[in-house]
């Protein structure tokens, strides 16, 4: 199916706004996923880290306590 080649510019101004609209949109709502997808995974990576963080609190602690005695 085929657009008609024979068209008002009234009526082409309204097709490109339409298409810029749902360009924007889809762009935003890309944006938004994105974003929110890196948020997750740095969020996740934060819990990484202060995961490794304590563990190395903790072996160091246990090897200056096995040091004293």
């Amino acid at each position: 199916m085929r657009l008609p080649r024979n068209v008002s510019p009234a009526a082409a101004e309204r097709r490109a706004l339409l298409f810029d609209a749902l360009l924007g949109l889809l762009i935003g709502i890309s944006a938004i996923i994105v974003a929110a997808g890196i948020g997750v995974v740095g969020f996740i990576a934060l819990l990484g880290l202060l995961l490794v963080v304590l563990w190395y609190v903790i072996e160091g602690g246990l090897r200056r306590r096995q040091r004293r005695r």
